[in-house]
């Protein structure tokens, strides 16, 4: 011990550590502790460890079985098989995230959703989040945009980082179309929605030339988003964006409720937003706001047409 420069607590501790790893042994009866070779100490300590993963891969294996084989039971009972190529409609919600996670799991290369922020039940976004990050943690690619109005979400923001951190990419538009998520390149999954806003329900595309389109539906508005840095100011990178959007659609004649719903926020924020572009173009109407940004170049494309009869301002 004094060789060691070690007090005999701590030699004690040393040989109980190297006890408990295999390294150490005694053929029993007083004999002293003599040294194990480590190969034979990992082979000693692994090997039940190792039997135990092998039965539990046994057992995987033929649970997989017994329920793939109920598969077509299921769909017959249930009488909406999903065709092989075409479109099948879920409308019980818990289906639905039922379908989502299996999706998930089946997932190998890449997935990548749009969501908005209007009208998302907050159960199904946690769910959403529960199986897309287990989906990172297998090394799956994921990428995700959202709406700006996302960046002032502190639980959006909290689970960016979670994401991020995980691997996924993440950006926000102003404006995106409704919710969607793509499976390989080879399965859509597009939300159901009725006249009074409800839904919960959901199509599933298998169709290969549907689901390649809305992949590339989905490139093209990634391409315009803003990369979401959660540790960022909300607005910092895309106030002027948000600035352009709300002059374009006010060009357009939309009502104000309709603006702020483009956007995802409050019509009071959309107010404000419209009152400070106004001001700043000197103008003292919406149309004369929107006709000084075209003539300005601020607006990023032509104005669109929208008809008098939908959505616009009275």
């Amino acid at each position: 011990m004094e060789k060691l420069g070690i007090s005999p607590g701590e030699l004690a501790h040393a040989r109980d550590a190297l006890r408990a790893m295999g390294l150490l042994s005694s053929a029993g009866g007083g004999s002293p502790l003599v040294a194990v070779h480590p190969e034979v100490a990992e082979a000693i300590a692994c090997g039940p460890l190792e039997r135990d993963i092998h039965e539990h891969e046994q057992r995987i294996a033929r649970m997989r079985g017994q329920l793939h084989a109920l598969v077509p039971v299921y769909q017959d009972s249930a009488g909406s098989a999903q065709p092989a190529d075409g479109t099948r409609t879920v409308h019980d919600p818990a289906e639905v995230q039922r379908q989502l996670a299996a999706a998930a799991r089946r997932c190998r290369h890449e997935a990548v959703a749009i969501q908005p922020s209007n009208g998302r039940d907050a159960e199904a976004v946690q769910h959403a989040r529960a199986w897309s990050l287990a989906l990172l943690r297998r090394g799956v690619r994921m990428r995700i945009l959202y709406q700006h109005a996302e960046r002032a979400s502190l639980a959006t923001r909290a689970y960016v980082c979670q994401a991020a951190e995980a691997g996924a990419e993440v950006r926000t538009s102003a404006e995106v179309c409704e919710h969607l998520v793509v499976f390989d390149r080879s399965l859509v999954f597009v939300p159901q929605s009725t006249a009074d806003g409800g839904g919960g329900g959901a199509a599933l595309v298998t169709n290969t030339t549907v689901a390649e389109f809305m992949y590339r539906r989905f490139e093209d508005v990634w391409m315009l988003g803003q990369p979401f840095d959660p540790q960022e100011a909300p607005y910092e990178k895309v106030a002027d964006e948000l600035n352009r959007t709300v002059l374009h659609l006010m060009a357009a004649g939309l009502k104000d409720e309709v603006i702020a719903r483009r956007l995802a926020v409050s019509t009071r924020t959309c107010r404000r937003y419209m009152k400070a572009a106004m001001a700043e173009l000197g103008a003292v109407s919406r149309f004369q706001a929107g006709a000084r940004a075209a003539e300005l170049g601020l607006l990023r494309t032509p104005v669109p047409h929208v008809p008098r009869t939908l959505d616009t301002a009275t």
